[in-house]
């Protein structure tokens, strides 16, 4: 359930970059995304309402009244929900772009962090290993320059593993 989830919140801030680069304006754009929200939850209202009266007769009637009850319930909700979606539909496509522009500072913030860590480890960490150990190859595998490296260790007379 859970990459549904994820889809459901990414999926409006998608719309919502592309109606914007499209010139569709923000009220549009709102009314657009919250016609789709509102209409799955209204389909899945539907399949809802098709459950009433389909409880398995072999577990009596006292079931099948829970059964329906229950889907009258769930339908309720249904339409609850898509009533409140309906009518908070204003202003969310400016919500979504600051919450856009929000997600892709707090990348660069990463990105740039990402780099003064190699920066940091190929000045100090990598100058400070000595050649042909294997702490030099795990800070070359972690800087992704290993590759080239042969994998056959030897020990030399202290012990230590010679790559």
């Amino acid at each position: 359930m859970t990459q549904y989830q994820t889809a459901g919140v990414n999926a409006p801030l998608r719309l919502f970059a592309l109606l914007d680069a499209q010139g569709v304006p923000a009220s549009e754009a709102d009314d657009l995304v919250a016609a789709l929200e509102t209409g799955a939850v209204a389909g899945a209202q539907c399949q809802v309402v098709e459950l009433d009266g389909m409880a398995p007769a072999s577990r009596g009637s006292l079931f099948a009244d829970g059964w329906d009850e229950g889907v009258r319930a769930v339908s309720e909700a249904l339409v609850g929900i898509a009533d409140r979606e309906w009518m908070r539909r204003g202003g969310r496509s400016a919500g979504a772009a600051e919450l856009a522009v929000h997600i892709a500072d707090v990348r660069q913030r990463e990105r740039a962090a990402l780099v003064r860590l190699e920066a940091y480890v190929r000045e100090t960490v990598l100058p400070s290993t000595h050649p042909h150990t294997t702490a030099r190859r795990r800070v070359l595998e972690a800087l992704g320059e290993a590759g080239g490296l042969c994998t056959a260790r030897t020990r030399n007379s202290d012990g230590d593993v010679i790559v």
